[in-house]
């Protein structure tokens, strides 16, 4: 026995018919980087040994697979072959982890089809986010794993070993399955390839089309004789509505030019009608709209009595009743019997403190998802690879007043917005060998995902008769956010519009030299959002007991605050806080928020012996702190400040000390443009050792 230098290994891909040849150098080491996923051959042959081939050698996302070779003497048209896939135990990195396969993808039960969600079934992966949110849609519950003990949500997600992490931590997409070879889940890394994570990676592999046309199908319902109606809704009487789940996809490849040029598409979408059982919801009856409290009560069977704000002191104290406790018609604000107007009387009409309208809200959710990847190799040294996917989904929230968001008057329905999400990934990726022991991998990487909240129905808030100087300083077209005490808030959600974006370069250099393969690379990426939020564009109005009780200095339970009534409060026009404040409207400018990061590494994966491996690296990254395009924002706080500045120190007038302390502004004053005090350069060494005890163990 002994080493055997000159031997020439060839790497053939099964599928593909694609080929690579390396030669054992004087350590009798060979060695393949960079190879994609799929299912190979390995042959090494030797004038006057026989020639030795291994079949159906599957090789995963991010696997190192060790195959060592032992050549007989012989004739070389004698060949010994054997069958089998990778070894069970990787003795070539002491990183751990886990590949899920597509068989596993395709086979184990999955609600929301989510691939990183099956990293659940390797140890020390633990899933923490909300289980029934597993769609295409849910990335920010998808991505709540805690990876070997790390942070959740602390996790790097590549695609082809691009990154798709947003500037929340989060994959930008969760891809389709019918799309998907394999992914790695790296738990405990040792390998300075991998970096800008505080648990694990998760590096999924695209699928690529073959030298054979292949494809796949599933579809998938839940009819509606197989449900059971929510519990509370039995209880309430609510029948079990039209409820529906349609779920269906596939992917079809082949060759665009035989064992040269490949394709794979692939889609899934789904539409579904869900249901939810309302919470506690108390609307105005019809006497109260009316401005009629005579028989409104409150929780302990007490009637509530309305004090009129105009009689009484200056102070509110010595306020009366309205007689007979209804407001006279005359004295009804005109917009808040507009508002009430859009309002649905209760199931229950009735007032007496506690709930009196009950629905089941229904949620139409939808979501598609395209996919397709073009492999093309130009030679035998030179391949591209490019994959690119869209998602669209509108998830709906729980309408209760408008179910199904299909009323006429949905805008006066809090829950009346649209999760409107539209993702963009594009990964591509080039592999060059400049010779038959060394490997140059580039990649280039892009997503947009465009998370927005919008209305699905608009509403001009100037038709309720708003002053025209309140009129013209409205910025969203919606119904303003009226929140009433004890009452149901009225208004839609306010609509924002979050744009987050990242784009990245990497690139690595691998070379066997002796034992050591020798990793070196670097990784470029901006990741960031451009924001902007419509909070309180048409007004929000705050109505509490103060204005009609008969204390209005305090504004607690009718125990400490004498009856009085949200309602009755809004129906005067009397919001609460400075009454020459009728509302505030507030709408945030746009902002382009961002980071960057830089990483480089060397890393040395020393083979000591056919049971040994040393996995030894370097990896000194550099990450700035959060900025904004134009400076809009914030970096630090400074105790010195003056904060009255040309008008003089501000005193504290209990201590007599002057006040000291202030924001710092981005830029001003020769203020840092980015926040925190991020450090030039941070050091992250990397050392794995893993021995084989025996081919188990």
């Amino acid at each position: 026995k002994g080493v055997i230098p000159g031997v020439t290994a060839t790497l053939l891909n099964e599928n593909t018919g694609a080929s690579r040849d390396a030669v054992s150098n004087d350590q009798g080491q060979y060695n393949f980087a960079a190879v994609p996923p799929g299912t190979y051959t390995v042959k090494a042959e030797l004038a006057g040994f026989k020639t030795y081939e291994q079949k159906a050698l599957r090789i995963a996302a991010q696997q190192f697979a060790t195959v060592d070779v032992t050549l007989e003497v012989g004739q070389l048209q004698e060949t010994i072959t054997v069958t089998g896939a990778a070894p069970l135990i990787d003795t070539s990195t002491a990183t751990g982890g886990g590949v899920i396969s597509t068989e596993q993808l395709s086979t184990l039960p999955s609600g929301g089809r989510s691939a990183f969600l099956f990293a659940v079934t390797l140890p020390t992966v633990v899933a923490s986010g909300d289980p029934q949110f597993n769609r295409q849609q849910d990335q920010t519950n998808a991505s709540l794993l805690s990876l070997g003990g790390g942070t959740r949500r602390g996790n790097n997600y590549l695609i082809d070993g691009v990154p798709v992490t947003d500037i929340r931590n989060r994959a930008s997409a969760n891809p389709s399955i019918e799309a998907l070879h394999d992914v790695a889940v790296q738990v405990h890394q040792y390998d300075a390839e991998t970096g800008r994570t505080g648990g694990g990676t998760f590096n999924v592999a695209t699928r690529s089309g073959t030298n054979r046309f292949s494809g796949s199908g599933f579809y998938q319902t839940r009819p509606r004789w197989g449900m059971a109606n929510n519990f509370f809704s039995e209880k309430e009487g609510n029948p079990l509505p039209d409820t529906y789940f349609y779920l269906g996809g596939g992917g079809f490849g082949g060759p665009v030019v035989k064992n040269r040029t490949f394709f794979w598409y692939a889609m899934e979408g789904y539409s579904s009608d869900t249901t939810r059982s309302s919470p506690q919801i108390r609307l105005p009856t019809a006497r109260e709209k009316a401005g009629d409290f005579s028989q409104s009560f409150d929780e302990s069977g007490n009637r509530v009595t309305i004090y009129d704000p105009l009689t009484g002191n200056a102070d509110g104290t010595g306020r009366t009743p309205f007689p007979g406790n209804v407001i006279p018609s005359n004295r009804l604000s005109p917009v808040a019997v507009k508002m009430l107007s859009y309002l649905k009387n209760p199931t229950n009409d009735v007032s007496n403190g506690l709930a009196n309208y009950f629905s089941t809200a229904e949620i139409k959710d939808k979501a598609m998802m395209y996919t397709g990847k073009v492999d093309h190799r130009i030679n035998d040294k030179v391949s591209l690879a490019g994959f690119y996917l869209f998602n669209k989904t509108d998830e709906p929230c729980a309408n209760y007043l408008e179910p199904g968001l299909d009323g006429p008057n949905r805008f006066i329905d809090n829950g009346d917005y649209i999760l409107s999400r539209r993702v963009h990934v594009l990964a591509l990726n080039n592999t060059w060998l400049p010779s038959s022991n060394t490997v140059l991998t580039l990649r280039y990487g892009w997503t947009q995902f465009r998370d927005d909240d919008t209305l699905s129905i608009a509403f001009d808030p100037a038709s309720l008769g708003f002053n025209p100087a309140f009129s013209s300083a409205i910025q969203t077209k919606k119904f303003p956010n009226v929140n009433i005490t004890d009452y149901y808030t009225l208004g839609a959600i306010d609509p924002s519009d979050r744009n987050l974006y990242s784009w990245s370069a990497n690139g690595t250099l691998s070379k066997l030299i002796g034992r050591h393969t020798i990793k070196m690379g670097g990784d470029y990426r901006t990741v960031g959002i451009d924001t902007q939020s419509f909070a309180d564009g048409a007004g929000t109005f705050e109505f509490d007991r103060r204005f009609t009780s008969a204390n209005p200095n305090v504004n607690g339970v009718n125990g400490a605050n004498p009856s009085g009534n949200g309602l009755a409060s809004l129906l005067l026009g009397y919001p609460s806080g400075d009454p020459g404040n009728l509302s505030s409207i507030q709408v945030s400018a746009p902002a382009n928020y961002y980071l960057r990061y830089f990483g480089g590494y060397i890393q040395d994966d020393f083979r000591v012996s056919a049971k040994l491996t040393v996995n030894a690296g370097l990896r000194v990254e550099r990450e700035t702190g959060l900025r904004e395009e134009e400076n809009r924002f914030t970096v630090a706080f400074d105790r010195t400040i003056d904060p009255g500045g040309a008008l003089g120190s501000i005193v504290n007038p209990l201590t007599g000390q002057p006040i000291r302390g202030g924001l710092v502004y981005a830029g001003v004053n020769g203020a840092p443009t980015e926040q925190g005090n991020q450090p030039a350069a941070k050091f992250s060494p990397r050392v794995g050792m893993v021995y084989s005890v025996n081919p188990k163990t």
